[in-house]
């Protein structure tokens, strides 16, 4: 991650970090009271105004790389959905203890309070340096995409380079020419190490359509994981039998094998003018992209900000190219969501 993928983050951080600080701490006050008072005071009102602000937050601006640096900080459980549920599991349970609740709720205001000062100390160091860099994406009808090679898909060397850069060029040109567009209006706008990450700059409808694969993508993937799941569970309960795990295994493999026709159809629906060239130049990229993920790949990407673009949308041009930013942005809400739920599933098989 370089300097100003933390500085977008540190930014996005502390725009929530007022509404965050402030709802929990107005749901704290009632749970302490009641933890030490017997006059009880409602908190309905507060539960409900956090949840709701937490359920809302939006992820999409935010990189897998960006993401989990707040895992890593340990602030990730606190907010979006993940806090929400934290709430719902510390209030809302048969077992509802004030004092337990109000030591929880603490708890996650102090961390939430540390990895603000963290951020904004950063902010403010790069800025008076003067280190912070232009953002990847400028113009608002690009996104940026951050395409992860690891895993089986790793790039070692030249030859993998190589092999690499072709597959990418017809997955790129398949979405492109769905979209008629041409393949070199997606820009190359940079590189990282460590595992290697190639950022591109994707116009809003080839981001769109590979945001749209990527989650169905995806969701194959979480599908053949509760698979996965269910298969060990009925072991650990001894109810497994070489019928049902064969069933099992030939479901998981169907899923597998019908994904591309899924997804083709899918974006047929969508495009209902595609030409024969169009479809096997889809196909191809959509083979592609399965294979890149079954390798351990992964694609990611991230939205411009909330309110970019909209300074030039009274006329009809700026509301198409608005309503193509919310497409694009929706798209991507889509897919982190699946996502999310593939991180569920893997940590539930990790502690099973």
């Amino acid at each position: 991650m370089n300097v100003d993928e933390l500085r977008r983050l540190a930014s996005w951080y502390i725009d929530h970090y007022a509404n965050l600080h402030s709802l929990y701490n107005k749901l704290l006050s009632p749970v302490q009271h009641n933890a030490s008072q017997p006059n009880k005071q409602p908190l309905e009102g507060q539960l409900e105004a956090l949840i709701d602000y937490l359920r809302s937050m939006r992820f999409e601006e935010l990189s897998l790389q960006q993401l989990k640096l707040l895992y890593d900080l340990g602030v990730d459980q606190y907010i979006g959905s993940e806090g929400a549920n934290f709430i719902e599991a510390t209030i809302r349970t048969s077992d509802y203890d004030p004092s337990t609740a109000s030591s929880k709720i603490s708890e996650a205001i102090g961390v939430l309070n540390n990895v603000n000062s963290g951020f904004s100390s950063y902010r403010d160091s790069i800025q008076s340096l003067g280190l912070s860099a232009p953002d990847d994406q400028e113009e608002d009808d690009f996104i940026t995409i951050r395409v992860g090679f690891q895993n089986e898909a790793a790039i070692d060397n030249v030859t993998d380079w190589r092999d690499s850069a072709k597959d990418w060029y017809d997955i790129v040109r398949g979405l492109a020419l769905a979209s008629n567009e041409a393949p070199e209006d997606t820009r190359i706008v940079g590189a990282s190490t460590g595992s290697i990450i190639l950022i591109l700059a994707g116009t809003l409808s080839v981001t769109t359509l590979l945001a749209l694969i990527s989650k169905n993508i995806a969701a194959v993937a979480k599908d053949v994981i509760g698979i996965g799941n269910q298969i060990e569970d009925l072991r650990r309960k001894k109810m497994l039998n070489g019928v049902i795990e064969k069933e099992l295994r030939k479901l998981e493999k169907d899923k597998k094998d019908k994904a591309q026709a899924d997804i083709i159809a899918l974006i047929s629906n969508k495009i209902p003018d595609l030409d024969g060239e169009k479809i096997t130049a889809l196909e191809g990229s959509i083979k592609k992209l399965l294979a890149f993920n079954e390798k351990g790949g992964n694609v990611d990407f991230v939205a411009p900000e909330e309110g970019a673009g909209d300074e030039d949308n009274d006329n009809a041009d700026g509301e198409a190219a608005t309503s193509a930013l919310e497409a694009a942005r929706s798209a991507i809400h889509d897919y982190q969501e699946v996502r999310e739920q593939i991180k569920l599933l893997t940590d539930l098989s990790q502690q099973s």
